[in-house]
C-alpha cells in the first residue's frame, strides 16, 4: 500500500508541475526572444509539424 501511495504522490506532483511550469517559462521566453522571435518560432514549428505529419503517415505500416 505504501508503494501505491508514493506512486500517487509522484504522479500528482508531476501533473501539477506540468500545469505550472508553462506559466513560469512562457513569459520569460517571450520576453527574452521578443515578438518577432516568437513569430519566427511559430512559423518554423508549423512547417516542421507538416513535415512530421507526412512522415508519420506510413509509420504504422512498418510495425
Amino acid at each position: 500500500m505504501s508503494k501505491l501511495r508514493s506512486n500517487f504522490i509522484y504522479n500528482a506532483t508531476y501533473q501539477i508541475l506540468i500545469l505550472i511550469i508553462p506559466f513560469i517559462t512562457t513569459p520569460y521566453v517571450a520576453r527574452t526572444i521578443g515578438a518577432e522571435g516568437v513569430g519566427t518560432y511559430s512559423y518554423t514549428y508549423s512547417i516542421v509539424s507538416y513535415f512530421m505529419m507526412f512522415a508519420l503517415l506510413g509509420m504504422n505500416n512498418y510495425r
